[in-house]
């Protein structure tokens, strides 16, 4: 299901800071080998969303739109209490 607050990345980077999660915690203009942090990236196959650990992408999802991958970061991202502010 499409979160309607999140249909693309320009949303993503207003909400974001509003629920307030940590900048560190996230990319949403890739950023492979970025160390520990959730990303989400448009690649040839289609809108990646992975978390990155040190170079990996793991649990890597690809979705064919820019809403499904913004819906799914977003609920990656409120599912993890590390990434908001204390």
């Amino acid at each position: 299901m499409v979160d309607p607050d999140a249909q693309t990345r320009a949303d993503l980077e207003t909400l974001l800071p509003e629920e307030g999660f940590r900048p560190e915690c996230y990319r949403l203009y890739g950023g492979e080998g970025v160390g520990h942090c959730y990303v989400i990236d448009h690649a040839p196959a289609g809108w990646e969303v992975y978390y990155s650990d040190s170079g990996t992408k793991a649990n890597l999802k690809v979705f064919p739109t820019e809403a499904g991958a913004c819906s799914d970061f977003l609920a990656r991202l409120r599912l993890d209490p590390s990434t908001r502010h204390d």
